[in-house]
């Protein structure tokens, strides 16, 4: 009987004590603690103990470790005692069967996540786009090296300076070995080797022990003259930097001064939100702030986000990267490149397993993150790229098992051709008669950008084909088509960024002169734009006879084209264009005065191009300016055919008020050229009002030598001609 007793009171203490272990583990793991948490539910596991949720804890504490291949093992018992599973289950397990090698499993495991969450961005960007087949062709191959530098404790996050790489190390130090409870490893701080002559790295020395703390430091990253760094630190508190806020990281600013790193402390960058900020990366310019964070406004664990860097050193509010970046992954280690290729790592987009690391061109307005291959990227966690354009060489931190260590640095290279993207598109195209249907032979075809520029020009085949190769996408161009006796034609296209290739057709409407015309002519008039060449529809044209004052008006259609018959060979013609934008901006144009007569070959119709002018209030006149003698304010006879230009215009376009603006060259003093200025505007300003145009529309304004064209400020020895391109008068359109 007592043996019973005994029996029946060991075995609820039993029970009581595996309760209290198991509490004492969940706290650990809620704080982060991984490597205890997994040595107490190992224990539980190893004692018949196992559970979901012990299973499931150890698969994620493995899993947050980037300890891959374990957390396969556990998540993989987990799964065999089926579902439902927690919301971010599958695709951890998909993640870690990828790095243990079980590619086929994980295909299945990612396309039942895929089926159970449909809305997750994850879900959506499992499948390829076309955006991976943009790298060019053979351009995308590395050679990696593990680098010298590397212990046995995590190596990670460099940066280059020069011929000197930092990075952030575990390594035991000895001013403070702390651990960290996460990983069971001291905290990290940066440490620099400069290269030698062999191509390795010299022995790592505690960088600056101004912006060390007893803490974590990570993620270098420097402004051009070297001089300002910022970095990721656990925010400490500021009466006491033995002691943290929260346990959180924030991005740190450091200046060097006097020959030393001088610390700024936290930067206003989300910096009053519980939230993470850390792994900072600098535009080419230095004017933006790329870095990742864990605020409320994330799509997922991490995000990538921006700043701009004012003036005064402050910040813009961060602006989130976006859903085709950010995921509900982890992005993070943000670098760009001087080209402006965004390098990121992540987990949320498909990749071999672990961190991957991507590139996306913020140089093309919707691109989509395309995935680096191996050796760059493993399956195993790959990120913190840090790559030299000029010399297609570079650092990156993967923590691969043929490694040294835990996260090792690998330098690569990139072997020629170098790494490029190819946006380029074929366009093929077809020109049909309208009416028939029938294909058109030997049809001029030209590409024009958005500007009006020739890009191209070929000419279509026997049965009405052509091509052009190599455009590039993401862009609208414009195609024109000519052929005798058919009217000219032109079609607008937008070839789609990734588009390898598109086809389109042109129909062509035959030109014919109607037997019930009035006698004489056809005026055929095409208004185009003067800047971009390009054709101006729904223009105002008036064409008036200057001895019968007959008067026709019309609006430009399709093309900038408008026909008029009945035109006389024995006439003189005024033609005049102009319009009024949506925006309010106009176009304008000079009346021009012009008679024809009937060619040999009997043609009877008359092509007339009217080019117009857009402006709107701050535009300037695109002419020849006005120019002055040394000292002098007096109009020189080659001005007054650029002013009768202006005047005009002026007298065309009556709601038109301009300024005279006159300025100097640098010679004499600046209260001498300011008053001389003034007197040339003046003395521009009389010569239009001789001809007609009201004071009230023209103002006259010196600026003196506050605006000059070119380098020849005070001190700077210039040739005459130089000068020269100082002394002249513009114009701007004030009112309208």
């Amino acid at each position: 009987m007592k043996k019973q007793i005994v029996l029946l009171l060991l075995f609820p203490l039993g029970l009581l004590a595996q309760d209290r272990i198991l509490k004492k583990a969940d706290k650990i793991f809620s704080k982060e603690q991984y490597v205890s948490a997994i040595e107490i539910y190992e224990h539980l596991a190893n004692k018949g103990m196992g559970s979901e949720m012990i299973y499931e804890k150890l698969g994620d504490a493995n899993y947050f470790n980037a300890n891959y291949v374990k957390a396969e093992h556990w998540y993989t018992k987990r799964y065999e005692l089926k579902g439902p599973f927690p919301k971010e289950f599958l695709y951890r397990y998909g993640q870690s069967l990828k790095s243990a090698g079980k590619t086929q499993k994980a295909y299945e495991i990612m396309a039942q996540f895929a089926r159970e969450n449909p809305t997750q961005l994850r879900a959506k960007v499992q499948i390829p786009t076309k955006a991976q087949e943009s790298i060019k062709k053979g351009s995308d191959v590395f050679l990696i090296t593990n680098l010298n530098t590397n212990s046995k404790y995590s190596d990670y996050s460099s940066s280059i300076k020069g011929d000197t790489l930092l990075f952030a190390s575990a390594r035991p130090k000895a001013l403070w070995n702390k651990t960290y409870d996460r990983t069971g490893q001291p905290f990290t701080n940066l440490y620099y080797a400069i290269k030698q002559t062999d191509g390795n790295y010299s022995n790592p020395t505690l960088y600056s022990k101004n912006t060390f703390s007893i803490y974590h430091e990570a993620s270098p990253v420097f402004t051009k003259d070297g001089k300002t760094m910022y970095y990721t630190q656990n925010e400490l508190k500021p009466n006491n930097q033995k002691k943290l806020v929260n346990g959180r990281y924030k991005i740190y600013k450091s200046v060097y001064q006097k020959g030393k790193w001088n610390n700024l402390g936290v930067q206003d960058i989300f910096a009053k939100d519980n939230a993470r900020v850390a792994h900072p990366a600098l535009s080419p310019d230095g004017k933006t702030l790329y870095f990742a964070s864990d605020a409320q406004s994330t799509f997922g664990q991490s995000d990538l986000f921006k700043v701009t860097i004012k003036e005064d050193g402050s910040y813009t509010v961060p602006e989130n990267l976006g859903n085709t970046i950010n995921t509900e992954g982890r992005e993070s280690y943000p670098f760009v490149t001087e080209d402006n290729i965004l390098i990121f790592s992540s987990d949320g987009h498909p990749g071999q397993g672990g961190f991957d690391i991507f590139a996306l061109d913020l140089n093309q307005k919707g691109a989509s993150p395309v995935h680096l291959k191996s050796p760059l990227n493993s399956a195993f966690d790959d990120f913190g790229l840090n790559w030299d354009r000029q010399t297609n060489n570079g650092v990156f931190t993967s923590n691969r098992p043929e490694g040294k260590g835990d996260d090792d640095l690998y330098v690569f290279s990139n072997t020629n051709p170098f790494f490029e993207f190819d946006y380029n598109t074929r366009i093929i195209g077809k020109v049909l008669d309208k009416n028939t249907n029938l294909s058109i032979a030997n049809v001029t075809v030209g590409l024009y950008d958005n500007k009006g520029k020739e890009l191209a020009k070929t000419s279509a085949n026997e049965t009405g084909d052509f091509f052009f190769e190599k455009v590039l996408s993401n862009n609208s161009y414009t195609m024109r088509v000519i052929k005798k006796s058919y009217s000219s034609k032109e079609i607008q296209i937008s070839l789609p960024l990734y588009e390898r290739e598109i086809s389109t057709s042109i129909f062509m409407d035959k030109e014919s002169l109607a037997v019930d015309e009035p006698a004489g002519c056809r005026l055929v008039i095409t208004v185009l734009d003067k800047e971009t060449n390009l054709p101006i529809e729904g223009a105002n044209v008036s064409i008036k006879g200057l001895k019968t004052l007959d008067e026709v008006n019309g609006l430009s259609k399709a093309g900038g084209l408008i026909k008029v018959a009945g035109i006389q060979t024995s006439e003189t013609y005024r033609i005049l264009a102009s319009k009024t934008n949506e925006d309010g901006s106009r176009y304008i144009g000079k009346a021009e005065t012009i008679s024809f007569r009937v060619s040999k070959n009997g043609n009877r119709d008359i092509v007339k191009v009217i080019y117009l002018t857009r402006i709107q209030v701050g535009s300037k006149f695109k002419m020849t300016n006005i120019y002055y003698n040394l000292d002098k304010w007096n109009i020189r006879t080659e001005a007054r055919v650029e002013l009768e230009k202006i005047v005009e215009v002026l007298k065309q376009n009556p709601s038109i008020k301009i300024e005279i603006g006159s300025h100097t060259d640098s010679r004499q003093s600046k209260a001498f050229n300011l008053a001389l200025s003034q007197r040339r505007a003046e003395s521009a300003l009389e010569y239009i009002l001789k001809r007609g145009i009201a004071k009230s529309r023209l103002t006259a304004k010196g600026y003196g030598e506050s605006q000059l064209v070119n380098q020849c400020s005070d001190g700077v020895k210039c040739s005459e001609e130089d000068h020269q391109l100082n002394r002249r008068s513009t114009f701007e359109i004030v009112e309208e």
